[in-house]
Parts: structure tokens; sequence; C-alpha cells
């Protein structure tokens, strides 16, 4: 087990104090937060961010922080290529691998013209046909991340078409590129109708991780940031659920991504302490 620690976990302290307290807290491994490092670049320099990453001993895993457009006008679909292409060459900079992307959704998602075998079977058609115009866009923006060596990992949830694993394998079937993946998130995986099974259906195509830990409390009022804690801290079977996508031919990080308000209260220090400590209980053999 391979554990990183994301920067959306301490998001109010800066690029440079992030990679000094994770650095310091034993960690060797981050996701980037593309927003602050584009931060960081805008007011110090491209060079000097990249000395920052390369002093700190840390590796960029992953980067976080862009959303697919597939369904826009012309004008934004350019836009949104472009903001990917500069994404990239910040990643190619530091020699970061993979980029995470969620995605849009049409204004209408495929409703049923009636209620009848017919009508249901005529929204299931428009609903696959949207995805596959998705997957079409995510094909031909994974194109122009090869050209940088880069992977591109689905985020299921954070994506308009992709509430589930299996809608998600199908959506990596249709995008046909080698480079274009699933990202696992135990977040998302307990708040969406997704079985362990589905997973098999990415076989060898699971190709990055957020690990996260979820409160006891009751399904229906779950919240699927807000609700999160430190790994070990909460109820989801994380060992188990893991263990399927190390079967499933993931050997890679996993990124501990965290929306606590509580958390964030704390000094950047003490937050990647608690993380790694938290982690520990749950893998002591893990990777920092």
């Amino acid at each position: 087990m391979k554990i990183a620690m994301h920067q959306i976990t301490s998001i109010r302290a800066s690029f440079e104090e992030d990679m000094r307290a994770y650095a310091e807290a034993g960690w060797t491994a981050f996701e980037m937060h593309l927003h602050k490092a584009s931060q960081h670049i805008e007011k110090h320099g491209m060079e000097h961010f990249v000395r920052l990453v390369k002093d700190s001993g840390l590796s960029p895993i992953a980067a976080t922080g862009h959303v697919v457009v597939a369904f826009g006008t012309d004008e934004e679909l350019a836009a949104n290529e472009a903001q990917l292409s500069q994404a990239l060459d910040i990643m190619a900079a530091v020699s970061c691998p993979a980029i995470v992307f969620g995605g849009d959704a049409p204004k209408s998602v495929a409703p049923a013209p009636n209620q009848s075998e017919a009508g249901l079977s005529e929204r299931d058609h428009a609903y696959r046909a949207q995805l596959a115009r998705f997957a079409n866009r995510v094909g031909k923006l994974a194109d122009l991340a090869k050209t940088k060596g880069v992977t591109m990992a689905l985020e299921v949830n954070w994506c308009g078409m992709c509430r589930s694993i299996s809608t998600a394998a199908e959506a990596v079937e249709l995008a046909n590129r080698q480079n274009v993946g699933l990202l696992f998130d135990t977040a998302h995986f307990a708040c969406t109708p997704s079985r362990l099974s589905d997973l098999d259906r990415l076989s060898g195509r699971i190709v990055a991780g957020h690990l996260n830990d979820m409160r006891d409390c009751p399904p229906e009022v779950r919240n699927v940031n807000n609700d999160r804690v430190i790994p070990g801290d909460g109820v989801l079977p994380l060992r188990e659920w893991l263990d399927k996508v190390g079967e499933c031919g993931f050997d890679g990080w996993h990124s501990v991504e965290l929306f606590s308000e509580d958390l964030w209260g704390e000094d950047v220090l003490t937050i990647a302490r608690k993380v790694k400590e938290g982690c520990q209980r749950v893998w002591p053999e893990a990777q920092f």
C-alpha cells in the first residue's frame, strides 16, 4: 500500500507550506492541486516552482483540477483544451504522470418521454449516446495528454455523466485510449450505486486512487465531501475495498483527499502528521 498526501487536505496552506510540512512529517509523495500550483507560479515563477518541488524531496504522483467539457460551445471546448494544455505544461515541468479529471453533463440528461418499456429504452439509448459524446471528447483530450506522457484518470461522481463504477467502465471503454483509466475514490464508491464486482470490468484500467474514510452517519444524509474523515477514524471497510482494487491490478499511490473544516483549521504540519498516523493504524506496512 502506497499512500500520498492530497493538497486539498490542507487547502488553506500555500504550496510552499505544503511542501515543507509534508516532507517534515515524513511523506514522500503528494497529489498536486493545479490551482495551488498555478497560484504559486503566478507569484513566484515556474523556475521557483520547479526548484521548490525538487528540493522538497516529494514526488508529484498525480494532479487534480481539470473538468472535461464535452457539452459546451465550440469556444468553450477550445478554452477547455487550452486549460488542459496549461495544466500539462505545469505537470511536465515536475514530471507528474497523471491528471485526475471530472466532467460536465448536458442540461437535460436523457429524460424518459414516458414510463413504458419503449419510453425507458429510449431514455437509456439517449443517455448512452450522451455518454459516447463525453467519452469521445475524453479520447481527444487524452491524445493531447499523451504527447506529455500523461495518463488521464476519471473520477466517478465528480463527472456528471459517470455516477457509478459501471458507467465509468463504459466511458473508459468508449474513450478507447491506453492512457485513460479509472480513479478509485473510497468516498465516491461509498456514495454511489456501485459494487465491488463492478471493478472487474476495469481490471488493468485503474490508474489512480483517492483515500478517505467516512463518518458514522445515516447514509441518507451522508455528504460525499464533508463527511470524510482520516482513514481509520470512520466506518468504511477500507482494507477490503483496496484489496479488491489491488486484485484488479492497481499497485500505485492512493492520495488522502479530505474536505474537513475541523482538519482545515489546524496548521499544515499537524494535518500532515495526523493523516499519516491515521493511515498507519490501518496499514502499518504502508509506504508514505
